[in-house]
């Protein structure tokens, strides 16, 4: 059975991403966005699979250490689990820019496997990408899949009305 999936930037759009440092390196600067757990509610009761990709500039580096993402991340999807939201799949992109790497979002290399492994049960026309850069609405090109634009660090209801909207 086919089913559609959200693809969601993690940074900016279901957390607040710090417009200083752009990380989220400690559980005192994990803050969810307005209407994100409403919003993520409402994606599954209409039926969509819950992926999360993200790029995390330089993770497991000296400057940006593991233990400093993991400790915030696994605190934001225990809250998320609390509220009956579960992600299927998460994709974490650690490198920098310059490294050139293939699976830095806009490229697709973090999820072109799952895609292809999973290319009969994912409603490819009704699955789309949710995010607030430029590289997100490329990653989404570059999927084929459409795109949903979240305001950085904003109420993630927005998302689920242009949603509405697109239908």
């Amino acid at each position: 059975m086919k089913r559609k999936y959200v693809f969601l930037d993690r940074d900016g759009t279901l957390i607040f991403e710090p417009p200083d440092t752009f990380q989220i390196d400690g559980i005192e600067k994990l803050r969810i966005l307005d209407g994100v757990i409403e919003g993520l509610q409402k994606l599954r009761s209409l039926g969509y699979g819950l992926i999360m990709i993200s790029n995390q500039d330089g993770l497991g580096t000296p400057s940006f250490p593991k233990n400093d993402f993991e400790a915030p991340h696994n605190l934001m999807l225990k809250i998320f689990k609390q509220n009956g939201i579960v992600f299927e799949k998460i994709f974490i992109c650690p490198h920098l820019s310059q490294d050139k790497c293939a699976c830095r979002k806009p490229k697709t290399g973090l999820v072109d496997k799952y895609l292809k492994a999973n290319k009969n049960r994912i409603e490819f026309k009704k699955s789309f990408v949710c995010g607030d850069r430029e590289s997100d609405k490329q990653f989404a090109k570059n999927l084929g899949f459409r795109f949903i634009l979240a305001e950085t660090n904003g109420s993630f209801i927005k998302v689920i009305q242009k949603l509405k909207e697109k239908k």
